[in-house]
């Protein structure tokens, strides 16, 4: 268990601790009153300090009372984590329970006669629960009287239980309508668009692991879908729209609170249409940048291929990542077998989308198993796939490691090339120890037929009891314990089911495994060298932040794509660069000097802004407990001092070469050759101003810009343009009074024809002979053509960036 889920734990176990608690003190002061409401004379032989309690008309007993009843109906709701709208049932059922009990006790000596013993107080009692409050009479006299503070107290109770009732039935009528109140109103937004029961069980994933003061939103066509109820028990808000009218879920206000993002629709091409409408949505309302993004793909090849292409984010607004439920399964099982059984030998029956997602998820733990392994981690299990057409599963599996750029020979797969029946397996655990073997039978992948008779699995685990056996059941539960009816057989289905604790994302096991083995390197232990479990969040943050700036940074800044699909170029192995000067590993990643010093100040100021964000400070020596630290610098600083800015090209290189070591491989562009490196010439006049306001492009788009950015225009005249502060700040110096010179370096190239380009103030469609223009943090603009030689001069050569850079402070590369 997790560090999370070891606090969750420890919350529940204290939570109903205090439940018992307090239900005990409730029980003894209402029990109290119960016997002093059946004979008040219990009260005389009681302690002075101790008289007023129960006295008739003694305020303060009725408070002491409510409140102690109030604490507990908190407590059981924070311990039962009840979420729905309404007070919990049990709440009601309690407080009219305890005005009936205190009511009749209340009520027991009221009866003559005329009025039978038992029934009339009972029918006083039922008056009070019903929510009566006036005084009774018994042969024209009150009664009973003096009135004792049981009765009062149950005449609170009742009403107390009416009015939450009343309150529960308004909560679920205007369900819908609190949702969207609540939405509106939320800081921070967890957006899971469409929801299935494949992956109900994701959704409680995402609600277990989202920071707490972000709000979970389900967006869904119907409320009356039955996975919405289980959904709001974890927590979610509702928000239906019509999944056909891209408009409505367009027109959704909580896109610029948006911090994560999961489409979980069984068809892919949904998932990917509702992603269009969104980014357009955000180009027009957000700044924000790497929003991490989970598509749902449920092939594995094509969850694979489109991973590739999409994992840095050719389109910066994401940190993309898919998931599917083949992937998902295989990864459980995987995970069972490696962890619990200790197997060396994992057997494949049959094929299916199932088999290549095992097999992808087994290279991709054996590439990271190279990249780190604990000392005490045994090896993994090898892959022995049986099937008739098993050469040809193995050939594509082989292919699709080529076209990922990765070496398929750190993981090979043995194949039997025949009908995976009782007798050939019985044969192959033969050969070897049974119990150091498991078997994985796989599904029928939607088919009515199968190679695998469906008693494969009880009949093997007849014969060989210490094999751990895993049979395909579509009946089957998802559960981490499964229990065997017959040797070591246990059934399984394909779901979307993560095991508690673990990463959703690939980013997210990135930023784990270079922690593990950045911890284990580092021999020493300090607040930063802790267990990814028991790290602090803000650590865990911080590696997290650098491997998305990583992915920002490769692409805006250097030029490259992620998009490593199909292309088999790159010779630039790990071991290779181990030893060498920064500069130089940086230089066989494909990066030029320009480009890495301009990666390596964006990746130190990022690290500084978070830093900051987090109350840390500078001090000339790092003291970790009270946030000082020695870095926390200017770029200048680094830039001027030799030994601080090969630690900071040192470190980038360390950060790609892991990722590489990773699978994570970057390339240079297609288009890259297109770009080209300019000075910035010339002054400008700005202001920077207050409040937000727009502006119109050349070619007619309405741009936004936020308060504190700057209003820029050339010094001869025309519109202004917006430039947001820090980039401004970075680009331009000050000569006096509102000029400013621009300094510095830019890469542009000419626009495409019908190209869109996305600006930090929206998107806007190129005019023709317009030049496209990108800062070093990646941010991009378009610049008319009659306007770009008046304000950059190039393009440049290398050796006249060079020279530029060292003839004027001003002109060093940003």
């Amino acid at each position: 268990m997790g560090r999370k889920g070891g606090e969750v734990a420890l919350r529940s176990t204290v939570g109903v601790a205090a439940v018992r608690a307090v239900s005990v003190i409730a029980l003894l002061l209402l029990g109290y009153l119960v016997a002093l409401a059946l004979g008040p004379q219990l009260r005389d032989p009681a302690p002075a300090w101790l008289q007023w309690f129960g006295r008739p008309g003694s305020w303060q007993t009725i408070a002491l009372v409510v409140a102690v009843l109030v604490l507990l109906g908190i407590l059981v709701v924070r311990a039962q984590g009840v979420r729905r709208p309404g007070a919990p049932v049990a709440i009601v059922a309690g407080l009219a329970l305890i005005s009936a009990v205190l009511g009749l006790a209340s009520y027991w000596d009221c009866h003559d006669d005329e009025h039978p013993r038992f029934f009339r107080p009972l029918m006083f009692t039922a008056s009070v629960v019903k929510g009566g409050t006036g005084d009774q009479s018994l042969s024209g006299q009150t009664c009973p009287s003096p009135t004792p503070v049981a009765l009062e107290i149950a005449r609170l109770s009742a009403l107390a239980a009416i009015f939450l009732s009343v309150v529960g039935v308004a909560a679920a009528l205007f369900r819908s309508r609190m949702d969207r109140l609540r939405v509106y109103f939320a800081r921070s937004i967890t957006a899971v668009v469409d929801v299935d029961d494949d992956t109900l069980s994701m959704v409680s994933a995402v609600a277990r692991t989202m920071d707490p003061r972000a709000t979970l939103v389900l967006i869904t066509t119907s409320l009356d879908h039955p996975c919405v109820p289980e959904a709001r028990n974890h927590g979610a808000r509702v928000v239906a729209v019509d999944f056909d009218r891209p408009d409505t879920l367009r027109s959704l206000s909580l896109w610029r609170k948006l911090d994560r993002l999961y489409l979980l629709s069984a068809d892919p091409s949904s998932n990917l249409l509702r992603l269009k409408v969104i980014a357009d949505r955000l180009a027009e309302v957000s700044r924000k940048q790497r929003l991490p993004l989970i598509v749902r793909i449920d092939d594995p090849w094509q969850a694979e291929a489109w991973r590739a292409t999409h994992f840095g984010g050719s389109d910066t607004r994401w940190a993309a990542d898919a998931v599917g439920k083949y992937e998902v399964t295989a990864r459980r099982l995987l995970d069972r077998i490696i962890s619990t059984d200790g197997v060396g030998r994992v057997l494949i029956c049959g094929t299916s989308r199932l088999t290549l997602a095992l097999c992808s998820n087994m290279a991709q733990r054996q590439l990271e198993r190279d990249y780190y392994a604990a000392p005490d981690e045994d090896p993994l299990p090898r892959l022995v796939l049986v099937a008739e057409n098993a050469e040809a599963y193995e050939q594509d599996y082989a292919m699709s490691r080529r076209r990922l750029g990765v070496s398929a020979s750190s993981m090979q797969i043995q194949t039997v090339a025949e009908k995976p029946s009782v007798p050939v397996l019985a044969s192959l655990l033969a050969d070897k120890d049974a119990g150091g073997t498991a078997v994985i039978l796989v599904d029928r992948d939607g088919s009515t037929t199968s190679s695998i008779d469906t008693t494969t699995g009880t009949r093997l685990a007849a014969r060989f009891p210490t094999t751990p056996i895993y049979a395909w059941d579509a009946s089957a539960q998802v559960t981490e314990d499964r229990l065997s009816l017959i040797g070591k057989l246990r059934t399984y289905r394909l779901s979307m089911d993560l095991p508690e604790g673990q990463a959703q994302d690939a980013w997210e096991r990135a930023a784990r495994l270079i922690h593990d083995r950045y911890a284990a390197e580092s021999g020493h232990r300090s607040a930063g060298t802790r267990p990814w479990a028991e790290l602090d969040e803000f650590y865990r943050e911080s590696n997290r932040r650098q491997v998305r700036n990583a992915l920002w940074m490769v692409e805006q800044i250097g030029g490259h794509t992620w998009n490593a699909w199909n292309d088999t170029s790159d010779k630039a192995e790990t071991p290779n660069l181990r030893g060498l000067p920064p500069l130089d590993q940086l230089r066989l990643l494909g990066f030029e000097r320009d480009e890495a010093i301009a990666m390596a100040r964006a990746e130190h100021e990022d690290w500084c802004r978070y830093y900051r964000a987090s109350g840390w400070r500078y001090g000339p020596t790092r003291d970790d407990a009270r946030k000082i630290h020695d870095k926390l610098v200017d770029w200048a600083s680094i830039e001027a001092d030799p030994d601080l800015l090969n630690a900071a090209l040192g470190s980038l290189a360390a950060t790609l070469s892991k990722l590489r070591e990773l699978g994570y491989r970057s390339r240079p562009a297609r288009d890259r050759h297109e770009w080209q490196r300019f000075r910035r010439i010339g002054h400008v006049v700005a202001e920077q101003r207050d409040v937000a306001w727009t502006w119109k492009t050349t070619s007619g788009e309405t741009m936004r810009a936020e308060a504190g950015d700057w209003a820029v225009r050339d010094v001869d005249g025309g519109e202004y343009w917006s430039v947001r502060d820090d980039i401004f700040r970075a680009t331009y110096q000050h000569v006096e009074g509102d000029r400013w010179q621009r300094r510095g370096t830019v890469r542009a190239r000419r626009a495409e024809d019908g190209e869109t380009v996305a600006t930090l103030e929206g998107s806007v469609r190129p005019a023709s002979g317009d030049w496209v223009v990108r800062g070093d943090q990646g941010e991009q603009w378009v610049v008319p053509g009659e306007q770009f030689t008046r304000r950059y001069d190039g393009p440049l050569t290398e050796s006249r960036v060079a020279v530029g850079s060292a003839e004027s402070r001003p002109l060093t590369i940003e």
